[in-house]
């Protein structure tokens, strides 16, 4: 069975633990790395999300991922992939020795850039999804719906970004538009002009990610609605101002809405600093477990845990219906919160997508499920392959 994205070969060069890692898995399904607490587990995943275009998946800093002891202050992911019959090697780099090659953004900010190679040829992180899609499960997601509003919209902004192409450029100018008008706003001599035209970009890029989430919410619950799963049936709803507005009224009147919202937050400033503004960059998602009748965040951990999984298998079957290709997948501490009998299940249904999986767990016997399958199991101890 032809595996719609394929590592055929990893190798890690100063990268959080390791001076040197590889890893070949040419033709292998299921990768499967154990080993103890603290042993390098989760940075081949890492590693591995890095090759996304929202990556790292810890949402780490690219100055902390090079490896801390090394004299050689760079840092390199090397991968070959096979994209359906497509062969390409795809490497991210990043050197953090010179301070003085930083790139400064609009405000003097300093910005961390990967240099990003496909092919030999140097290309942007929105190009990354031309070349392979990842999705991941991570422990921090467990209490997703339990947790901040922002860790969830983080969630679903990198579902939505592998979905459309420039959605993360869009929402990467939206949030630097804010900053721009933040700083007007908070100087003395402030040029209107210049403050109206920010604003009616602005406008017009948060509702068009706003309509682009609400189409991205009727598509992905009607995959979760028609899905044959043994885990829990759900529906999510995403809510903030402008998508609240968006569902009854017509985008134009929501545009009109939106910017005499960010009008009449100019007032604010004048009494705080630095006062809260309305917009999509405050929006939220809910899950609801149909089966139980229950919102998602009134669920246990393990639970909260399966609705994650019941999403992200979901969303793979999306990516399939639109792009005839199902994503990557990474599944960190995957035993974690789940009996016996939920393990299998997701086995059993990871079993049956057509693309590669990587896994990682403490103990080998919890993935005897794979033994004899298509399936590679890597042993690390203090981040060395054993």
């Amino acid at each position: 069975m032809k595996h719609s994205y394929e590592i055929k070969r990893l190798v890690l060069t100063n990268f959080r633990s390791y001076d040197k890692l590889k890893i070949d898995c040419e033709g292998i399904k299921n990768i499967i790395i154990t080993g103890e607490n603290g042993a390098g587990k989760t940075n081949i995943l890492e590693a591995i999300s890095m090759l996304s275009v929202s990556g790292p998946f810890r949402k780490a800093k690219l100055s902390q991922l090079g490896k801390i002891d090394s004299d050689n202050k760079v840092f390199t992911i090397s991968s070959q992939l096979l994209t359906g019959d497509d062969s390409h090697t795809l490497g991210i780099s990043y050197n953090y020795k010179n301070k003085d090659e930083f790139i400064k953004d609009d405000f003097d900010e300093t910005m961390e850039k990967r240099t990003i190679v496909a092919n030999e040829n140097n290309i942007q992180a929105q190009d990354l999804q031309n070349f392979i899609k990842i999705i991941w499960i991570t422990p921090f997601m467990d209490r997703l719906f339990s947790e901040a509003t922002g860790e969830r919209r983080k969630f679903l902004d990198n579902l939505i970004s592998n979905f459309y192409p420039f959605y993360g450029t869009s929402l990467n100018q939206y949030n630097n538009l804010l900053k721009q008008r933040s700083k007007i706003l908070k100087s003395s001599n402030k040029d209107f002009n210049w403050l109206s035209s920010i604003e009616e970009e602005i406008v017009s890029l948060g509702v068009s990610i706003a309509d682009l989430r609400l189409e991205f919410e009727e598509k992905l619950n009607k995959i979760l609605s028609e899905r044959k799963t043994n885990f829990p049936h759900i529906q999510i709803t995403i809510t903030g101002l402008i998508e609240d507005k968006l569902r009854t009224h017509k985008a134009v009147e929501v545009e009109d809405f939106f910017k005499q919202t960010l009008i009449a937050n100019r007032e604010l400033f004048k009494y705080n600093f630095s006062p809260p503004v309305e917009g999509i960059h405050r929006s939220d998602f809910t899950a609801y477990n149909l089966d139980k009748n229950i919102s998602a965040d009134q669920t246990s951990t393990g639970e909260q845990k399966c609705t994650v999984i019941s999403i992200i298998l979901a969303y793979a079957n999306l990516l399939y219906l639109y792009f005839d290709k199902y994503p990557l997948i990474l599944i960190d501490e995957a035993t974690a919160h789940l009996d016996d009998l939920k393990l299998q299940r997701l086995f059993d249904e990871l079993e049956n997508i057509p693309t590669q999986i990587w896994f990682t767990g403490i103990i080998r016997d919890d993935f005897k499920f794979f033994a004899g399958k298509n399936s590679l199991f890597v042993n690390i101890e203090n981040s060395q392959i054993k």
